[in-house]
């Protein structure tokens, strides 16, 4: 897209509904608040021990993937990620997830189609249905990235990724006042969240700029 840098959506595609139970969990407790707060390094060596205990669930998976991804660790992360589909096909934060990496690396199609197969497995998938509005901005099929960008927002009124991009939409289209005030929702909905602090950031730019009147400023939002 075209003067926007693609960077690491990690914390919010990375979470999702509760995880399913594996073999290797605690009774009731799922595997992602097992690991809460554990560094990739240790969470990669406690999921590996899991697998060689024979938990092979898609969670187990899931998890080692989410660590690499953290890690920069690409080629692992979509390994594991296409292992979680590979045991549950049906998985769709593991097509989200590969699909934020995919985008990152600029492979644009290739996450659309990822996105769009998540929300084709379950309909109201918010973070597939807003990112796939993204891409599908990014390739300039503005009618359809509007369309999958209102659906999002229709089913998760309080998640605060579609905010995000309709605040990224708004100050593609130079409706400045709009995109402040959805970034000023994004920091309501998402507290102390990682789109929260790029909201943040954003917002304090986007002042500078109405403040100033240079509304052709080079200054660009963070993503």
């Amino acid at each position: 897209m075209k003067g926007i840098v693609i960077v690491l959506m990690l914390v919010v595609s990375m979470i999702g509904a509760p995880d399913r139970k594996t073999p290797g969990e605690e009774q009731d407790v799922p595997l992602s608040e097992q690991l809460e707060g554990l560094a990739p390094e240790p969470r990669i060596a406690y999921l590996r021990h899991l697998l060689s205990t024979g938990s092979t669930g898609p969670d187990v998976f899931f998890q080692l993937g989410v660590a690499f991804h953290e890690s920069a660790a690409y080629d692992s992360a979509l390994h594991y990620y296409a292992k979680a589909k590979e045991v549950d096909p049906d998985y769709t934060k593991a097509y989200v997830n590969m699909g934020v990496i995919y985008d990152e690396l600029g492979q644009l199609l290739r996450a659309l189609t990822l996105f769009e197969g998540a929300a084709d497995i379950d309909s109201t998938d918010i973070l597939a249905h807003a990112h796939a509005a993204f891409i599908r901005y990014q390739l300039e099929d503005y009618r359809e990235a509007w369309s999958l960008l209102e659906q999002a927002l229709r089913m998760g009124p309080d998640h605060p990724q579609p905010h995000f991009y309709l605040a990224i939409f708004f100050w593609e289209n130079k409706i400045y006042r709009e995109a402040l005030r959805e970034w000023e929702k994004v920091v309501e909905l998402d507290g102390d969240g990682y789109l929260a602090a790029k909201a943040r950031e954003n917002i304090i730019m986007l002042q500078k700029v109405l403040k100033t009147a240079k509304q052709s400023s080079d200054w660009k939002p963070q993503l």
